[in-house]
């Protein structure tokens, strides 16, 4: 059975479209004011507080993490999906303002990725991870198309329906062999060993 975990993130607010679909959701620290703004309510706040000036409501479940700690608030809450059993997360508002963030919420991702499906979704982007098994990305017009290893090496990654193809390949991530494909249909993706990132960015 699917259960869908969004963790809103306290990177730049951003759109939350499909977070009504989630059977729970967490908000990070800032994340809070970002639901706020939506006028949603989480089930749980995580966090060391460190970013959030609003007040918690006191009927919210809150966790907190002291500051000197060596998870990132959403790696905390990644953490506490996994624990929970929940099969299916997407990150919001887990992109820009800080690049360190940004690394560490795709580092967290892929940390994730043999265990539950994740995503990060914004206006302008779509990354999904795919750890060693295939997958069927819709033909989206007006995207980018591109896939990166996500650890040192993938092997055996084929892409197909696409203007540039992959074949049994290997891909590394010191080089960005991947970046920018073009549809031609919906893209066939498959890696035998590692961690794929496939991005999807609106052109």
């Amino acid at each position: 059975m699917i259960k869908f975990c969004a963790i809103v993130s306290g990177g730049l607010c951003s759109s939350l479209k499909g977070i009504e679909n989630a059977d729970f959701i967490i908000a990070c620290d800032k994340g809070y004011e970002y639901l706020k703004i939506n006028h949603l309510v989480p089930d749980l706040v995580i966090g060391d507080f460190d970013s959030c000036i609003e007040k918690i409501q006191e009927n919210i479940p809150k966790i907190e993490f002291p500051k000197n700690k060596d998870d990132t608030d959403t790696m905390c809450a990644i953490k506490y999906a996994v624990s929970n059993g929940f099969t299916d997360v997407v990150l919001y508002c887990a992109l820009g303002k800080r690049l360190d963030h940004t690394i560490a919420n795709l580092q967290a991702c892929v940390w994730s990725s043999e265990k539950v499906n994740i995503k990060i979704f914004d206006e302008n982007n779509e990354i999904y991870f795919v750890n060693n098994s295939k997958v069927s990305i819709p033909k989206k017009d007006g995207y980018s198309l591109s896939v990166f290893s996500a650890v040192d090496v993938c092997k055996n990654v084929s892409i197909k329906n696409t203007k540039y193809v992959l074949d049994n390949s290997t891909l590394t991530n010191y080089y960005p062999l991947g970046v920018s494909n073009e549809w031609i249909d919906d893209a066939e993706i498959s890696v035998e060993s590692g961690v794929l990132m496939i991005i999807l960015s609106k052109l």
